[in-house]
C-alpha cells in the first residue's frame, strides 16, 4: 500500500494533526484527517487519484497552518532508528532508573 503522511510539528495531544493518504483496495485514493495523535479523532475523505488527494491537501490543510511538513519514509526510517538506539543504549548499562523488571 502506498502511503504519505503529513503532520502539523505539534506534539501535544490538543494540538496535533496528521494526514494521510492511502490507495484503498477499490484503486480510490484515501485521505485521512486525524485530530489529537493516535487515539484521536479520525475523519476520511475518498478521491478518485493520488494527484486530487495531493492536490486537496496541499490546498485546504497545508497551505491553511505555516508548521505542516511531510513525513517521508526515509524520515520514519531514523526516527524508528533513533528509537532502537535509545533502548539499546538505556538498556546496556545495568540500571534499570528505579524499576523492577
Amino acid at each position: 500500500m502506498n502511503e504519505r503522511r503529513w503532520w502539523n510539528g505539534s506534539w501535544s495531544r490538543l494540538t496535533r494533526r496528521d494526514v494521510f493518504v492511502h490507495n484503498a483496495a477499490d484503486g480510490r485514493w484515501q485521505v485521512e484527517l486525524r485530530r489529537g495523535g493516535p487515539a484521536g479523532r479520525v475523519r476520511t475523505r475518498a478521491f478518485e487519484s493520488e494527484g486530487e488527494a495531493i492536490a486537496w491537501i496541499e490546498s485546504a490543510v497545508v497551505a491553511v497552518e505555516p508548521n505542516w511538513r511531510e513525513i517521508g519514509a526515509a524520515q520514519r526510517g531514523k526516527a524508528k532508528a533513533r528509537t532502537r538506539r535509545k533502548v539499546a543504549k538505556s538498556g546496556s548499562g545495568g540500571d534499570t532508573g528505579g524499576l523492577v523488571a
